[in-house]
């Protein structure tokens, strides 16, 4: 072998080993061997810890998780709450569980122990870890193997996955005097982030538009109510000292409104709602909160349970223990929740928001004021329940026609240029895995436009190599020797091959530039497939042709 041969040999290795190492992540095979379930997960809840145990109905078992608060995955990231990680792992294990149609549901988390649970009926003893174990949540083969891989995965649009399609603004008259739009827009986007990602759902893409718009695309959700709850709650969480309380916010007049202010606490089936008068500047925020997270009263309803941070320690501390048989109102988005006796001075830090929540209502709200409150309302603009424009069994079809077409193709270039039509079908797989592994690397989403773009590409490079064989049988006649006739096929086509993929390339990057949405999915794949096909379709195809025929007598070409 040339040593010029050589180096391009480790060149197209380099560029299929880089490939397949992004892409191995996103094919199905790979969660059958390393788990739903995300590395950095596996480590923090592993498998060893797990415990099935039968509930105490005797009908229904129990999948205990239970995290290691030593992982690396905290070390690395002190931000990083052990119990996101483990709420995180305990709903990914009930979402397998019903996507194999097997009812299951999460109960009583215990946070202080690090502790999950998820409840399965009708599932005990042997039965319970048999489909446990079907769910394919953890790794197969070592963790190790695993790590040497990238995280990130291909991301499907709405058009192939469906999802939530919501637009918002942000009230300018609801942000500080001092504080600037742009900056406010920004910081909802961040904070927006911050709860879509607490509560599990994968894949968001969030973006700030012109006129202080978000916009927020969340693949795979169908219900759009959860979601705006848990975007659109302001989460403003104060404490105020009650001075008065009434039925009618006509009893406490007058109001000094400089000084006092007056809120509502809804009523319930069996207790009517208050009006209460309060001290204007509360005593402690939402800003002096370390963590929120669900917990369950002596009754066993949900509640939710808050930690301040030293500095919001010492000011519920103070104000505890000098207004003792007083109230203290907890007031969210200029609602009171309740408003319990001061019965001693609080030292712990502690509080309790109480107000008859279920437990979905519960984990929402304890998710939102983990990740902060919003530096603005939010006015909703546009909101759309978007389902797989194919619809599941037409997306199956469409794969299973797109297979048998790349099939015949690649047959039909195999058949009828023999031995250099399999080297063309294997550039043009090359060149899909080359696609695929860069949408990956750049984190890049794919749509139907993109399919569209990815199935042009493909096409066009079928269309090089048969400019290039054309070519090469031409010169073959002429009588020339096998390798004068790859070197001349090759020149002959380059000029060709080259002037059809730059004008296409000028086209991408002006539907690039001046489009959006789908009309940037399909110039990406479209621009990346063009890259890659002048890379296989002439390096490759060229230096597999020079390694066989390099050193061969053979006076005929297979083609």
């Amino acid at each position: 072998m040339k040593s010029q041969h050589r180096f391009q040999l480790v060149i197209v290795l380099l560029v299929f080993l880089l490939s397949l190492w992004f892409a191995l992540p996103s094919t199905p095979v790979w969660e059958k061997v390393f788990g739903a379930l995300t590395i950095d997960e596996q480590m923090a809840v592993p498998q060893a810890s797990l415990q099935f145990k039968d509930a105490e109905d005797g009908k229904s078992g129990l999948v205990e998780f239970t995290v290691n608060r030593n992982a690396a995955l905290f070390v690395n990231n002190p931000k990083l709450r052990p119990e996101d990680v483990l709420e995180s792992v305990a709903d990914t294990c009930r979402r397998k569980f019903l996507e194999h149609g097997i009812t299951a549901m999460a109960v009583n988390p215990d946070y202080s122990r690090g502790v999950a649970s998820i409840r399965v009926p009708d599932k005990t003893g042997p039965a319970l870890q048999e489909a446990f174990h079907s769910l394919n949540l953890y790794a197969r083969l070592p963790l190790w193997l695993g790590q040497l891989f990238p995280t990130s995965r291909i991301t499907l649009g709405l058009d192939l996955k469906g999802g939530i399609d919501l637009v918002y603004q942000v009230d300018l008259n609801s942000i500080e005097k001092d504080d600037n739009p742009a900056d406010a827009c920004q910081r909802s986007v961040e904070i927006i982030r911050n709860r879509v990602d607490m509560f599990g759902i994968a894949e968001p893409n969030i973006k700030a538009q012109e006129g202080n718009r978000i916009r927020i695309q969340l693949p795979g959700v169908r219900d759009p109510e959860k979601v705006k709850n848990l975007i659109q709650s302001t989460a403003m969480l104060k404490f105020h000292l009650v001075i008065d309380q009434a039925l009618s916010a006509a009893q406490l007049e007058p109001v000094d409104q400089a000084t006092e202010l007056v809120l509502f606490e809804p009523g319930s089936k069996h207790q009517q709602g208050k009006w209460y008068k309060l001290k204007r500047t509360p005593e402690v925020t939402g800003r002096d909160l370390k963590y929120a997270r669900v917990a369950f009263d002596e009754m066993g309803a949900p509640i939710v349970h808050l930690e301040f941070n030293p500095e919001g320690a010492a000011k519920f501390a103070q104000v505890t223990g000098a207004h003792v048989n007083e109230q203290l109102a907890i007031v969210l988005d200029n609602t009171v929740h309740s408003a319990p006796v001061i019965q001693s001075r609080i030292t712990g830090g502690t509080a309790q928001i109480t107000g008859r929540f279920t437990l979905e209502e519960a984990n929402t709200l304890a998710v939102v004021l983990r990740a902060g409150a919003l530096p603005a309302s939010l006015i909703l603009l546009e909101s759309r329940v978007v389902g797989p424009t194919l619809g599941a069994e037409s997306i199956k079809a469409g794969v299973r026609a797109g297979i048998i077409g790349a099939g015949l193709v690649l047959l039909y270039m195999a058949v009828f240029y023999k031995l250099c039509g399999v080297l063309a079908d294997l550039a043009v797989i090359f060149n899909t895995l080359i696609i695929f592994a860069t949408l990956i690397f750049f984190r890049g989403t794919l749509t139907l436009p993109g399919i569209a773009g990815l199935i042009l590409s493909i096409g066009m490079a079928v269309d090089a190599n048969v400019i290039i064989f054309e070519r090469i049988r031409e010169e073959q006649r002429t009588g020339k020797t096998v390798r004068a006739s790859i070197d001349a096929g090759f020149d002959r086509a380059l000029a060709c091959i080259i002037d059809s993929n730059v004008t296409t390339l000028i086209t991408v990057a002006v539907l690039y530039v001046f489009g959006s949405g789908p009309i940037r999915g399909f110039a990406t794949t479209l621009g990346i497939g063009l890259i890659a096909n002048i890379f296989t379709a002439i390096f490759c195809v060229k230096l597999w042709l020079e390694m066989i025929y390099g050193r061969s007598k053979a006076t005929v070409i297979s083609i």
